[in-house]
């Protein structure tokens, strides 16, 4: 007779253990393909950036521009690290030669003592030229770039041009540049392209695999005699050996 509680639950988990499984490898060839893309992109030589080619180019090619930066606004991305110290990425706004503004993310500065203590953002003054690489941002479900404070450095917890570009009251281009660690206005860069490496979602999918079959085992057991089976057959075993001796 079936165990209804033990195959209730079998039949709602199992599916999802396999789900989740199939899903962690579709991530693992995202990870491939992206990781394929970026040495790809970067491979390239770098390409001045415009308007007219700025929606046009691929995620992580190299460019290069030419504007300047506003020191009065800009964002701390929270809770981001390097080499095992908590900081912030700073996002600033440069105003292409063409009057244009874009995000530029110029690398992590370490957080202060105390939650209130920000870091120290030197000013850029005048024209310059800055090496980077362009990409597109990605809504995360539980990372936002709202802020209700009113002041000027703004935490946030992700880059959302549009969301920012009401922050600022002004129009700002839709993608974003990531510096490169050789730009004069660069910080600590270390950018991670790629958090999780495909064979930690491949690992990941073994893991889900192997719950849905150790819950394929439990239910057998659980719904069959397997285990008084294999006794009463051991104990066989070594009654005749018994009378062997």
């Amino acid at each position: 007779m079936l165990n209804r509680k033990v195959t209730l639950f079998s039949l709602l988990a199992f599916p999802i253990l396999l789900s989740l499984g199939f899903w962690q490898l579709q991530r693992a060839e995202e990870k491939r393909e992206m990781q394929t893309k970026y040495t790809q992109q970067y491979a390239l030589s770098p390409v001045v950036l415009t308007t007219r080619n700025i929606n046009e180019l691929s995620d992580y090619r190299r460019v290069i521009a030419r504007g300047s930066f506003d020191n009065e606004h800009f964002w701390l991305i929270d809770n981001k690290q390097r080499q095992g110290r908590v900081g912030y990425e700073v996002v600033s706004v440069f105003t292409l030669s063409g009057g244009e503004k874009i995000l530029v993310n110029r690398g992590w500065l370490a957080a202060g003592e105390t939650r209130s203590e920000y870091p120290v953002v030197s000013a850029l003054n005048g024209e310059l030229t800055i090496f980077a690489e362009i990409f597109s941002t990605e809504r995360h479900p539980l990372l936002s770039a709202q802020s209700d404070d009113s002041r000027w450095p703004k935490i946030i917890t992700a880059v959302e041009p549009e969301i920012m570009a009401r922050q600022l009251g002004e129009e700002l281009l839709p993608r974003v540049l990531r510096l490169d660690e050789t730009s004069a206005a660069a910080f600590v860069t270390q950018w991670q392209t790629i958090v999780a490496s495909p064979e930690k979602h491949m690992g990941y999918a073994v893991q889900w695999f192997a719950l849905a079959l150790a819950l394929v085992i439990w239910f057998i057991v659980a719904n069959t005699n397997l285990i008084g089976y294999w006794r009463n057959k051991s104990e066989r075993i070594k009654e005749k050996n018994k009378k062997a001796e």
